[in-house]
């Protein structure tokens, strides 16, 4: 003796689908909004590693020291396009060589704006073919470093 139909249980099994698929479906983005910011240090370096070290400031800035920029000079302009989506970085490397001057393998840049939260940061250099992704957690005195890939 059947209780219920066929029909019946794949209407059921249809709703659940379509409820499940409303209770997992993401958050609207918020508005892409997108800054530049100018190398505020270049300078030399013993190690020359491609790597991005990361200081979590007092004021809730972040330090970016990007690292191992070889073949520039100190009269090279090293700059980053850093669009940022709710909790979701996405900075862009652009630099324009100079023409003679002291050799330099680091820049230094700060990131505002931060809320005390956890990020998603991908980090592209289109010049030297290099990408990284990692999370940040902008709290005071979070420091870390993450190497690159090729790209």
């Amino acid at each position: 003796m059947e209780l219920f139909s066929v029909e019946f249980y794949v209407l059921m099994f249809t709703l659940a689908a379509m409820l499940v698929g409303l209770i997992v479906k993401p958050k609207d983005k918020s508005a892409a909004e997108t800054s530049f910011a100018t190398a505020m240090v270049l300078d030399r370096e013993a190690d020359m590693a491609p790597r991005i070290e990361f200081r979590c400031l007092e004021n809730g800035d972040v330090a970016l020291i990007r690292s191992g920029l070889s073949g520039l000079t100190d009269t090279a302009t090293v700059a980053l396009a850093i669009t940022r989506i709710g909790f979701d970085i996405s900075i862009e490397e652009r630099v324009t060589p100079g023409i003679g001057g002291s050799p330099i393998e680091r820049a230094t840049f700060i990131l505002g704006n931060l809320g005390a939260e956890r990020y998603h940061v991908t980090y592209n250099s289109s010049s030297f073919s290099l990408f990284l992704a990692t999370g940040l957690v902008n709290r005071p005195g979070v420091n870390f470093t993450r190497c690159f890939t090729q790209a």
